[in-house]
């Protein structure tokens, strides 16, 4: 399967990889209805405020695809379907969250869920999301040797606990007139790198991957998860709403250490315009990090064209417009 970068959330020629996540997320939370698990659709793009089916897929579903596209360069992707359902829930339960302790009042061109039902049924509803991807790895495990299927489920904690850490320190450095780059690299490789390198290793694992090739991957999947961060960072500064579906100017206006603010004390005057400078380095750093991301991939015995899936997705992360 290859990708091409559109714009949106890469797509395979036939078949889409995002289509299959998508349905198979619905087939195993279809027994979870009504209650708290309605605020569950909502969140996951099912439903509209007033209830309502929608059909199309909520998000760009990149974790399931890095953890697809890195399962198929070893063996039969389908073995980690299971797994890259369970990283997008948890990613979801991420996002709930976030968006609460952001006070972000729109998501994907939509009222974010406390926005909508409050703050108390939205953490209620983040935390069943929490406990349905770790449901839903359990089971999925079940079909590796017992070795592997430790070591997955210890990929998919040490991942929540580094992301929830990077959250955290996200959150503490708002109060902090500086931070450095080495603190900022420090904390987005947790919030946001940590499931990213869990996606390719699970990914990896359920693919029969070496064993080296799994802490390859898993290392791979932060330098890529710090250059997406940079990215949304880049967007939060200076994207289009209309395009990203959230206001444009809310982290600086919390005080919030993104990686623009971060760089803006670093900057030498050369006689450049300062904001054009900022944007070049912000860019820069993300370019970076990806570039590393390629080069730890190139490493491992993942097959030519896994590896080109993968790069796909790199490049799509680099140019995405929201």
């Amino acid at each position: 399967m290859t990708y091409a970068v559109q714009g949106r959330a890469p797509a395979t020629v036939g078949e889409d990889r995002r289509s299959v996540v998508a349905r198979r997320m619905r087939e195993l939370l279809s027994p979870y209805r009504g209650g708290v698990y309605d605020l569950v659709a909502y969140h996951l793009g099912w439903t509209d405020v007033r209830g309502r089916p929608v059909a199309a897929p909520g998000g760009k579903l990149l974790r399931p695809l890095l953890c697809l596209a890195a399962a198929g360069g070893y063996g039969d992707e389908r073995a980690a379907l299971d797994a890259a359902v369970a990283i997008e829930l948890l990613h979801a339960f991420s996002l709930v969250h976030d968006d609460i302790e952001d006070g972000d009042t729109e998501r994907r061109h939509r009222p974010t869920l406390w926005a909508l039902r409050g703050v108390p049924l939205a953490i209620n509803a983040g935390d069943s999301l929490f406990a349905l991807s770790h449901r839903v790895l359990i089971d999925a495990v079940a079909s590796l040797p017992a070795p592997d299927a430790v070591r997955a489920l210890r990929i998919f904690e040490d991942a929540t606990l580094r992301m929830i850490e990077g959250q955290h320190a996200d959150l503490e450095y708002e109060s902090r007139p500086t931070v450095t780059v080495e603190q900022y690299l420090q904390m987005t490789s947790g919030k946001t790198g940590a499931l990213i390198g869990a996606s390719l290793a699970l990914g990896g694992l359920f693919g029969g991957a070496p064993d080296r090739d799994v802490d390859t991957l898993r290392d791979a999947g932060v330098a890529i998860g710090v250059a997406f961060q940079a990215v949304d960072d880049a967007l939060s500064a200076w994207g289009d709403a209309a395009r990203t579906g959230k206001a444009v100017g809310n982290d600086a206006a919390r005080g919030k250490k993104s990686l623009p603010v971060v760089l803006r004390g670093t900057l030498n005057g050369d006689g450049r315009d300062p904001e054009a400078a900022l944007r070049s380095a912000t860019r820069a750093l993300a370019r970076e990090y990806a570039e590393r991301g390629r080069a730890l991939l190139r490493r491992t015995a993942m097959r030519p064209e896994g590896i080109a899936d993968i790069e796909a997705m790199i490049d799509f992360i680099l140019e995405r417009d929201n």
